[in-house]
Parts: structure tokens; C-alpha cells; sequence
């Protein structure tokens, strides 16, 4: 898990509450249980969005610019986006900060667009890097490559724009012309740089209207008034349409997803497809729920607005990856939805893949790999990988699951990504002359960064240190690394779902499940996408200020005696969002599934008059018992307090409450009488009884869900054990709240044990014959309560456990049990209340009845040949075949001939004797075996006639 919250800011202690009377009050209210966001609906209420650093590139790339223009940069991926569109029309510029003529004009195209109300108008620049990286010249770029294939993927993109889009209009074209030093290619030489395009133009018409030749002198009289009427009149050529970033981003996963894994010709594949790897990533229904498209957080941005973000101050949160990347589609819905429950403004998203096409080795315009790869068995520069360079020399404290060099430890294998200064190599003869390395990111991948100090990077949603719960409490490091979150989005969408054998595709992708190791696969897969999205939260909450947590205290007195120091006790409890989830599996274990939570950390204190009085570190559960001393007080009206300090590495935000203490003249005391045990189930008693006089209400403290309240009456309070009280050990104390003239005090403390109940298991005989499945039902009985839990079966075939339900279950028995009498154990194996209980019961197995004797003559014998027969035995279906012999009696008069034959897989040919002429009779009759009974066939005539 990750460690990086060393520099965040703990979000500042919330205000104490003032409370009257109950020292049970929280600061926060209720929050859910640990780990569990809230999902979010058409009611869902999200914070304002205030949390989180954001810029206006515009602003700042153009001085001439105020913030809040028209502008919205598209990347190269975006603005093909909406050229390729059936539909739309977009007002387009074309040209970046770099062009003096875009420099001088923008202000003035923004004040025109504002004016006539337009929404957006979408800048796009062709040089990518924002200074010389142009996908319509490339003349002079420092890529040293003797063939130039890495500039030939670059001018490919400018050369598509052109063909496919920018030159079907007959009036104002994009125009292609040869590259001198590459005849075989062509670059965009002349073409309009503010323009209307209409993506339903066809042919010839796309380019509704447009601006070619860039303004003149501004300043001369006239020139700004007819630049302006010129930019109008293109504004106003066409009525324009707007594309947001939930459009775009919503529209492209979608896509992308279901024609990787969801298309097919066949409905019936497409369909179960779409159960396995999940339907639409992203949902308007759900991920729009209290806001529009404008509210969507997530933003795309080109690779200058990348760069000003981390040469800018403020936390930010980052997320790497593209809608081409699959890794990226299974945590960008989700990361959207934390972004918006924590109220932060923008989550920019950057693709190291230019153009978004992907990450393969000769893609150049990915630009997260080596500057040089292999052409012809020749190292050629083709990538301009110094860009991802400038990347990660301002992350200079990222975490990656590839290390730089063999000589760093705990990280796995070695794949740097390999650049030089500005892409200039220094020496083309030897290219490790100058060579720098940065680790290596891979997406789809969440971290937070603000470029102040030594750490930027705040925080990453990375598996790091991975730990064994099984090691003991806390965790101890199973190995020393990290582990990048490259899961899939049906593990994701499905990360708290358990198998399910009747759903067995749902959300499984290609997992095989129909063995156990498989199943365990998958859950490990969920497991694994679940601790991703938990570390992806904690990366948002953090630039948030953490998450909120409340604290509540119970056994705190209201009041104390004068001039004498008080001896303490109370609970204090924690309630925080975070959850600490993690998985101790690799994504893809076949072992079963073991899960843990890291431990909430800190301390809660007790503190008089703001003076503190004890601290204790948090205990595991979030519930800790405190204890301290009051110190002497003069009478009049104080305040106690209780506070949790925060913890986590400044991740989960302090709390603290306070209620008044009245300091009264006279002291109380209380005196507890409780019992030592009790039997779960049983309840009982105790009673309290505090100095003559005293009136008001005392508590029984130490029980689950809070002190009881009893009034006083004659100085004693009587109080009923609850049956239901779980079986453990208990530290009760008794104590008094105090009223006008006695002070609060509380009594010794009273141990109790609590013993588990009394069970009793019980079946009835039963009997049955071979071939039949039988049953035997089990009911376990507790005066307690009703039973649950799980029974063994054991001594009768193959041992089974089975869960109780109304206190009863049945176990089905085969029906392929040996014949013999069986002693049947019956164990109820107990419950966190229910002591274990066991029986003997006998289930008796008969010989069973076979399903027919049959003989059927093969050959007539005579007086003078032999003849045959064929006997069978037949049973029932999935039974063994009979085993034993079969016994013919062949008669005519007083002459009998007998015959016997072993059966072999239930059937026997057997030979028949020479036998004179005449009518004979033949008796045939199996003889039983140790599982079946004997049986009879039908007696037969067997006629000789020679």
C-alpha cells in the first residue's frame, strides 16, 4: 500500500460541539461503515466542488487572455473526434501560443465569441509539444533517424487530418504540398486557422466559413473593428454546437470498450459478452447524478497544459492513461465518482500516447519508451521520449513497478524509459553519451502532486510494501515493492461481488470458474481491483483534506466533588470513512482469497479545561478505553472534552467534542453488584447503589451499544442484563451523573463472564436399501435461541458441512452406499454464542433390488449339440453393474439339468446342455451378491424337436 501521505495536510480539527446533558454526542454525525463509499443516485448530494488546484492554460499561455475564456484545447484524438462526427458544428483554431499571429488575435476572437454567446470555441495545435512537434512540418525537428519513420508517424496524423477531413470543402480547403527533403510525403502548406466546420458537410462542404490570412497590424486605425466583423461574421455562419468533456471522454470508452470486448454479429454472443465484461463504462444515469456535463471533473488535456500543471502551485490530481488503454477504462468512471464525492474541481487526464492509438514499441507518438529503437537491426531515434522525460523530472519522487537500474531493490524488473535533454543525442556513435533514464508509469494510473519541496508527488494509487495479514497484527512485509493497479473493468464494476454458480459469467471476463482455482482467481481479480480503488480514493480524499471522522465518548462524568482529584473511565470511539482495505493475493492466485484492513492510527485524549488528561493510541476497532484522573477542581461549571488527533499520515482529519463538567461540594460513591458469570441466553442482574441521598439516574457501562440507564430509586438503580448479550468477557462498572448536591462518581470495576450456550443435536434412525438416496435431517435446539451455524456429517460416505436453517438441515445421502450398518456422527460446530454439541444416529443400508432377471436363447440345443443363452441382471441407472451367479434349472419330467455362471458386468453367456426331444422348462434365478438381493426370471419353455 501506498506511503505517501507524509505531506499532507490534516484537515483542521472540527469545532467542539457544546452538549448539555449526554456526553454521547459526536462531532460529525453518523458516517457509513468503514470502507464503504456511498453510491451514488439521482439523489445523490455532492459537495461543492472547491477541493484541488486547477488552471486556465489560456490564461496564462496568452497575457493578452483574462481567465474564463471561450477557449478549450483538443488533442489530436479529440479534434479527429469531432471532425469525424455525422454530426455538429464546431468553431475551430488552429495554431498555439507559439504563433505570434494566434497571439495577437485571440483576444480579440474571444471578445467576438462572447458577445455573440458562444460556448466554445475548440483550439487545436498542431505542434503537440506546444513548440515544434507539428504534424504538418516537421522540417528541421531533431529526431535523428536516417530513414525519419519517426517523423513519418507524425506527418501521417497531419496528412489523415488533412485527407480524410480538413480538405472536403471546394472553398477553403487544407492544402497538401511535397516535403522537399521527403518527396514521398506530404505537409499541410496552407490552410485557414479560425474556422467553422460542419461534420455533416460531406464532400465539399465542411468548412462552413473560415479566416486564411492572419490579421495584419491590430493597432492601425480601423484594423481591430475589421479583424473583429471578420471573426463575427465566421462565428456567426452557422449555428455552433458544443461537445463537452463527458461527451467526448463517455462517448470514446464506451465505444472503445464494446467493440473490444462486447460486438458480435451473433445477439446471443454479444449478450452473454456484455455479462462477462460489463456493459457502458460510463452512464449518464449514474455519473451525472446532481449535475450536468459541465460538472463532469475529469478533463483531457494536450502535453502543454500537462506541463504548466506541474510548473503550477496547488495539489493536483493527475490521472495517466487514454481511452484506448483498457486499464485506464477500469478505473475512470470510479474516478470520477470519488472526485466528485470529495468535491474536487478537476481531474486532468494526459495520454502518453499522443495520438491515443496505444503503447506498442513502434508507436512514436507514445512517447513513454526509449528515444532509440531497432529499424533494420540499426538504433534509430525515432520517439521524441524527452517529452515524457520533462514529465517525470518534475514527479522526481514517483513510485513505479519497473526500476531504472539493477542496482535498486525491492522494485520488479528493470525497463527504464531512456531519453535525452531536449531529444538532442550528443554523440549519434555512442548513445549512452548523454543518456538519461525515468521510470517508467503505467496506466491507468492516479496520483496527486504539488511541486513544492522535495516530494511532489503527495500521493499514487500504487501497491507498495506489500504486507501478510497472516504474519500478525500489524501486517508484516511479505516483500518490498510496488505493484501498479493494472485491472480490467469487470473487476472493477464487479469488485464487491462474491461467485455465484447460478450467474456464473456475470462480471467474470475470460476467468474460468468452473473449477474452485478459477473461482479463487477471480475473487483475488476483485480483490485486487477493490484495493485499487480504495488507494484511488485515498489519493482524492487526501487533496481534499482527508476524510471527515467523529468521536463519541460514553462512561464520562457530568459531574465531580470539589478539591479532590476523580478517577476516570470512559470509551472513546472513532468513526471514519477510511477503510484500509487490502488484498494480500496477487491479482491472479489461485490460492483462496485473504483480505485485511489497515489499521485506523493515532491517538484519543481526555482533556479538562483544554488541559490534558490522558492519551491513548487508537485501538484496532476504532473503540478505546481510556483512563486518567480529573484533578482537583473548584466548584463551578467546567468542560471535559475528547478528541481523536488524526492519523494515517494526515489522511483521516481530527475530531473532538466537549460537554460541560459541573464541580458540585459533595462527593458520591457508587457500589456495583453484578454477577461473576452467566450463561448465554440466560441474562440477569445487576444493581447499583450510590450514597444515601443521592438522586438521579446511574449507568451500567462496559456493555456493547453503550451504557444502560436506570433511575434511582432509594439510592439504588437495578438493571437487566440483556439475554442476548454475546458470549466473552466483560469489565462493567456502575456510575452516577451526578445532581445538585452529589457529584458523579463510578464504581470499582466488575468482571463478567459470559459462558456459550447449551446445544443439543439430534436425529432419528434411518433405513434404506442399495440404490436409493436417502436423507438424514439433524436439528440442533439451544434454550438460548434460535440455532444457526454449521453441522459435519461424518462416518456415512463422505463427510459434509452444512449450514442451519430454522435450526435444522438435511444432508442427501447417496444413493451408491455400501450395504452395511453405519454409526452416523452429527457435530454442530458451534457459534460465537453456542457451545459445539454432538450424536451418533444409524443409518442402515439393505441389499437393494435389482430391476429385472431376463433369459433370452441364443441356441436351441438338440440331442446331439449344445446350445446358449444369454442371462442378464438389470439395476437401476447409475448403479454398479450386479456382481454373483446365476443358477438355470432345466426340466422335462423327473429329468433336471442345473447350469451356474459368474455374471460379468451384469449379463452371463451360458451354455446349454444336449437335452432330448420334448417341451423342457428352464428356471432361471440370480443368487444376490453382498449389494443386491436374489431375483427370479420368468420361467421359460425350451421346445427340442431333434
Amino acid at each position: 500500500m501506498t506511503n505517501l501521505h507524509r505531506r499532507r495536510r490534516a484537515a483542521a480539527v472540527l469545532a467542539a460541539a457544546a452538549l448539555a446533558a449526554a456526553p454521547l454526542v459526536g462531532v460529525s454525525g453518523a458516517h457509513a461503515a468503514p470502507d464503504a463509499p456511498r453510491e451514488p443516485s439521482s439523489a445523490t448530494a455532492y459537495p461543492e466542488a472547491t477541493k484541488g488546484a486547477t488552471i486556465d492554460w489560456f490564461a496564462s499561455a496568452y497575457p493578452s487572455l483574462s481567465e474564463g475564456s471561450v477557449f478549450e484545447t483538443v488533442t489530436i484524438e479529440r479534434f479527429e473526434y469531432l471532425l469525424k462526427k455525422n454530426t455538429g458544428r464546431w468553431a475551430f483554431l488552429i495554431g498555439g501560443p507559439e504563433d505570434a499571429h494566434i497571439q495577437d488575435a485571440i483576444a480579440h476572437i474571444d471578445a467576438v465569441a462572447k458577445a455573440e454567446g458562444i460556448e466554445k470555441v475548440y483550439n487545436f495545435d498542431p505542434n503537440l509539444d506546444g513548440e515544434a512537434l507539428s504534424v504538418f512540418d516537421l522540417t528541421g525537428y531533431n529526431l535523428y533517424s536516417a530513414d525519419n519513420a519517426g517523423k513519418d508517424q507524425f506527418l501521417d496524423l497531419g496528412e489523415r487530418l488533412v485527407t480524410e477531413y480538413l480538405s472536403k470543402d471546394a472553398e477553403t480547403p487544407f492544402r497538401l504540398a511535397a516535403d522537399p527533403a521527403r518527396p514521398d510525403q506530404r505537409v499541410a502548406a496552407d490552410h485557414p486557422y479560425f474556422f467553422v466546420y460542419d461534420a455533416a458537410g460531406g464532400a465539399s462542404n465542411r468548412i462552413v466559413d473560415a479566416l486564411v490570412t492572419p490579421p495584419g497590424d491590430l493597432s492601425a486605425p480601423g484594423a481591430e473593428a475589421a479583424y473583429r466583423a471578420d471573426v463575427k461574421r465566421v462565428l456567426d455562419s452557422a449555428s455552433l454546437d458544443v461537445d463537452t468533456q463527458w461527451d467526448f471522454l463517455s462517448t470514446e470508452h464506451n465505444r472503445r470498450h464494446f467493440e473490444r470486448y462486447v460486438r458480435n454479429a451473433d445477439p446471443a454472443v454479444e449478450a452473454s459478452n456484455r455479462k462477462r465484461f460489463g456493459g457502458d463504462i460510463f452512464e449518464a444515469e449514474r455519473d451525472l447524478a446532481g449535475g450536468d456535463e459541465d460538472d463532469f471533473r475529469i478533463q483531457n488535456i494536450t502535453y502543454p497544459e500537462l506541463i504548466e500543471i506541474l510548473d503550477s502551485d496547488g495539489d493536483f490530481v493527475l490521472l495517466f492513461g487514454g481511452t484506448w488503454c483498457h486499464n485506464t477504462a477500469a478505473i475512470i468512471q470510479q474516478t470520477a465518482q470519488y472526485a466528485r464525492e470529495h468535491g474536487i474541481k478537476k481531474v486532468y487526464n494526459f495520454d502518453f500516447s499522443l495520438d491515443s492509438t496505444g503503447n506498442g514499441g513502434t508507436l512514436d507518438k507514445h512517447i513513454r519508451d526509449n528515444a532509440f529503437r531497432a529499424i533494420s537491426s540499426v538504433q534509430q531515434q525515432t520517439r521524441p521520449a524527452h517529452l515524457y522525460g520533462e514529465i517525470l523530472e518534475r514527479l522526481a519522487n514517483a513510485q513505479t513497478q519497473y526500476r531504472i537500474l539493477d542496482t535498486e531493490t525491492g522494485i520488479q524488473s528493470v525497463s527504464p524509459v531512456r531519453y535525452y535533454e531536449d531529444g538532442v543525442v550528443p554523440n549519434p556513435s555512442d548513445l549512452a553519451e548523454g543518456q538519461k533514464l525515468a521510470r517508467k508509469i503505467q496506466v491507468g494510473h492516479v496520483l496527486s502532486y504539488n511541486r513544492a519541496g522535495d516530494a511532489p508527488v503527495l500521493d499514487q494509487a500504487i501497491r507498495s510494501d506489500w504486507t501478510n495479514p497472516e504474519a500478525g497484527n500489524p501486517p508484516a512485509p511479505q516483500y518490498a515493492g510496488n505493484v501498479e493497479y493494472m485491472t480490467e473493468w469487470w473487476f472493477t464494476a464487479g469488485h464487491d461481488a462474491s461467485f455465484d454458480a447460478a450467474d456464473a459469467d456475470h462480471l467474470r471476463g475470460s476467468v474460468n470458474v468452473t473449477q474452485v482455482s478459477g473461482q479463487n482467481v477471480l475473487q483475488n481479480q476483485r480483490n485486487f481491483a477493490r484495493e485499487g480503488l480504495r488507494e484511488i480514493r485515498d489519493v482524492i480524499a487526501g487533496v481534499a483534506g482527508g476524510y471527515e471522522s467523529s468521536v463519541t465518548a460514553s462512561g464520562l462524568p457530568t459531574s465531580v466533588g470539589a478539591g479532590e482529584a476523580t478517577p476516570l473511565t470512559a470509551q472513546i470511539d472513532v468513526t471514519s470513512l477510511f477503510g484500509g482495505y487490502y488484498s494480500d493475493r496477487t491479482a491472479s492466485a489461485q490460492t483462496a482469497p485473504l483480505t485485511g484492513t489497515r489499521p485506523l492510527t493515532g491517538t484519543v485524549s481526555i482533556s479538562v479545561d483544554d488541559e490534558q488528561v490522558a492519551e491513548v493510541e487508537i485501538d484496532a476497532d476504532r473503540s478505546t478505553t481510556v483512563t486518567g484522573e480529573i484533578p482537583a477542581l473548584s466548584a463551578g461549571s467546567h468542560r471535559i472534552g475528547y478528541a481523536y488527533s488524526g492519523g494515517n499520515g494526515g489522511l483521516v482529519a481530527g475530531a473532538e467534542a466537549s460537554h460541560d463538567l459541573q464541580v458540585v461540594a459533595e462527593s458520591a460513591t457508587v457500589t456495583l453488584s453484578a454477577p461473576a458469570s452467566l450463561t448465554y441466553g440466560a441474562g440477569g442482574t445487576a444493581t447499583a447503589t450510590v450514597t444515601e441521598g443521592a438522586t438521579g439516574t446511574a449507568t451500567l457501562n462496559g456493555l456493547p451499544g453503550g451504557p444502560l440507564e436506570a433511575d434511582l430509586d432509594q439510592g439504588t438503580a437495578t438493571f437487566a442484563i440483556p439475554a442476548s448479550l454475546a458470549a466473552g468477557d466483560y469489565v462493567l462498572t456502575a456510575g452516577y451523573a451526578g445532581d445538585d448536591t452529589y457529584a458523579s462518581a463510578t464504581s470499582s470495576a466488575s468482571a463478567l463472564t459470559v459462558a456459550k450456550g447449551l446445544t443439543v443435536s439430534s436425529s432419528s434412525s434411518v433405513s434404506t436399501t442399495f440404490g436409493k438416496a436417502g436423507t438424514l435431517t439433524v436439528r440442533v435446539n439451544s434454550p438460548s435461541e434460535a440455532v444457526t451455524g454449521d453441522v459435519r456429517l461424518s462416518g456415512v460416505g463422505t463427510a459434509q458441512t452444512k449450514a442451519l436453517s430454522g435450526g435444522a438441515v438435511t444432508f442427501a445421502l447417496p444413493k451408491t452406499l455400501a450395504v452395511k450398518k453405519y454409526s452416523a456422527s452429527i457435530d454442530y460446530l458451534g457459534s460465537a454464542n453456542l457451545r459445539p454439541s454432538k450424536s451418533q444416529v444409524s443409518y442402515t443400508v439393505a441389499k437393494g433390488a435389482v430391476s429385472k432377471v431376463t433369459f433370452t436363447r441364443t441356441k436351441t440345443p438338440t440331442s446331439k449339440k449344445s446350445g446358449g443363452a444369454l442371462v442378464k441382471v438389470s439395476v437401476g441407472s447409475g448403479l454398479p453393474s450386479a456382481t454373483g451367479t446365476i443358477k438355470l434349472v432345466i426340466k422335462k419330467g423327473a429329468t433336471t439339468r442345473t447350469v451356474t455362471k459368474k455374471l460379468s458386468k451384469g449379463s452371463a453367456s451360458v451354455a446349454l446342455p444336449k437335452l432330448t426331444r420334448g417341451t423342457w422348462t428352464v428356471s432361471t434365478q440370480y443368487l444376490g451378491s453382498t449389494t443386491y438381493a436374489s431375483a427370479k426370471a420368468k420361467t421359460v419353455k425350451l421346445k427340442v424337436v431333434r
